[in-house]
């Protein structure tokens, strides 16, 4: 049994925001460990074991050749690992496999579990893939939005288990106060010329999220269409050939929430303008209007049930919080995002909301059905 480092399969470098845009804490599997686990499976004869260095390095994972095919072998991250949330990720996995939807397919032990738990660690085994990675056209943006829809079509009966999680970024007052704690932590993380202007960033970005809180909230968000959501719908979940997704991966995030939640999020993933994380300064500017457009529509072409006029109402301001949120947690925590100073990643964050909000109107507007002989994919 070998162990040799993934140099080409599927290494998803697309910087993400999100839930795994987190300091560099990398882990990896031991020897001693990986042997015991797959001890656990029927997989044949293991040939050749390689690094899998897609998604979080807080999350390691391994390919696995053997002599019957080849697998993905995951430990869940700290923090992601919750046993109660483990099983009904993998029950939401069944039951969308049992219709056929593209999921990588859990593979079950000796004793029919898909859990493995060993010396208080969580370890999962898949089915390996291969696919490509969303290549920004609006074909593969409208393909993500036509399964999502179908996710969630899916998943309407699924039952709201008392346990699930239901925490979104609509949060409210935390944000205002998050961003506060973050002058006083930067300061022990950045220079003083770095944080030049830091302040008045931090007072736009309290401003924009007020301002779009409100307005979701005026739609009263828990009132409107909820099931069980991805959580996580992001370029770099989704596996293509060609222009069809054939595997959607990491259920680490499911949770039951409005389902324009996940649109959004989604949306605003696919469609955020970005470029090399060491040139930060130089993304363009901005989002892909069309890749909103053509991902939003799909998934009202799609669902068994359209999109409300006051889920469409609330989109951009969703992007809007999401963006705010999923950058400024890690950045609390950790004083950066990933590798990225947190006065520049921020200070981006206000670029997009800036070029976004007077936009707002134009957003919601372009979301809408396509009229009768409209192409709703350009």
């Amino acid at each position: 049994m070998s162990l040799t480092p993934n140099q080409k399969d599927q290494l998803n470098k697309m910087p993400r925001i999100g839930p795994h845009s987190k300091a560099e804490v990398i882990e990896e599997i031991k020897e001693q460990d990986l042997a015991t686990v797959l001890s656990r499976f029927e997989i044949g004869a293991i040939d050749r074991i390689l690094d899998y260095r897609g998604g979080s390095r807080q999350s390691p994972k391994l390919i696995v050749n053997t002599s019957v095919g080849r697998f993905l072998l995951k430990r869940r991250a700290l923090g992601k690992d919750a046993l109660e949330q483990v099983v009904i990720a993998h029950s939401v996995q069944e039951q969308l496999a049992g219709h056929r939807f593209p999921v990588a397919g859990l593979i079950h032990t000796i004793d029919g579990e898909t859990i493995v738990e060993h010396e208080g660690r969580v370890y999962e085994l898949f089915k390996y893939i291969q696919g490509s990675r969303f290549d920004k056209t609006n074909p593969q943006a409208a393909e993500a939005g036509r399964v999502l829809a179908h996710f969630h079509d899916l998943l309407r009966t699924y039952p709201k288990e008392p346990s699930m999680q239901r925490r979104t970024y609509h949060v409210g007052s935390r944000v205002y106060e998050v961003l506060e704690e973050l002058k006083g932590v930067l300061k022990s993380h950045e220079s003083e010329s770095q944080l030049s202007g830091f302040d008045q960033t931090i007072d736009f970005l309290a401003h924009a999220y007020q301002q779009s809180y409100e307005t979701v909230e005026r739609v009263e968000l828990t009132s409107l269409p909820q099931c069980v959501v991805h959580g996580d719908w992001h370029p770099g979940n989704m596996l293509y050939k060609d222009d069809e997704i054939i595997a959607v991966i990491d259920f680490d995030s499911i949770r039951y929430n409005p389902r324009i939640t996940d649109i959004a999020n989604g949306a605003l993933q696919f469609s955020m303008r970005m470029g090399e994380l060491e040139k930060i300064e130089s993304w363009g500017e901005g989002f892909r209007g069309r890749t909103i457009r053509s991902m939003v529509q799909s998934y009202n072409q799609f669902t068994q049930h359209p999109l409300l006029v006051s889920e469409l109402a609330i989109v951009p301001h969703l992007m809007i919080e999401a963006l705010i949120v999923e950058s400024i947690v890690p950045i609390q925590q950790h004083g950066k995002f990933g590798t990225i100073s947190g006065s520049s990643f921020l200070k981006m964050v206000e670029q997009k909301v800036k070029w976004l909000t007077p936009r707002i109107d134009r957003v919601i507007e372009v979301i809408q059905p396509p009229r009768e002989g409209e192409d709703s994919f350009a």
